[in-house]
């Protein structure tokens, strides 16, 4: 399954923290071009965001504040995982999703954020409903 979890570089003091998410030697060679940052929001415990897959573009995801599960299907396979992305964790990881990998996000806390990054702008043409929760 095309996917990946990457533990990025999370810098930690008394004022916080502030993480690495995405750097441009992160991207393949062939998506050097700027995509689409969007945050998404939960707003309280058990939303379902997600629910979809893309033919044309991959994505990047990590949590910003509360804690959510991944559920990720590879569409021709049927091989499914499911990964748990938590603010509070000591290391902060980065999801990366693939082509036609079906991926969903439900909040196991009141709020949740995550933030997303997409190699192409998002385009109701290359996103393809698929139910996972």
């Amino acid at each position: 399954m095309d996917y990946e979890i990457i533990t990025t570089q999370n810098i930690k003091d008394e004022r916080g923290k502030l993480v690495v998410f995405l750097r441009g030697g992160d991207l393949p060679i062939t998506e050097k071009q700027f995509g689409q940052i969007y945050f998404v929001t939960f707003k309280d415990k058990n939303i379902v965001r997600g629910n979809h897959y893309h033919k044309e573009w991959e994505e990047y995801f990590g949590i910003v504040n509360g804690r959510v599960k991944a559920v990720l299907e590879d569409i021709n396979t049927k091989e499914r995982v499911t990964i748990i992305l938590d603010a509070l964790d000591k290391d902060y990881l980065r999801l990366r999703i693939g082509v036609n990998i079906a991926h969903s996000f439900q909040s196991e806390t009141d709020s949740a954020c995550i933030l997303n990054y997409t190699i192409k702008e998002w385009s109701p043409n290359d996103t393809f409903s698929y139910k996972l929760l």
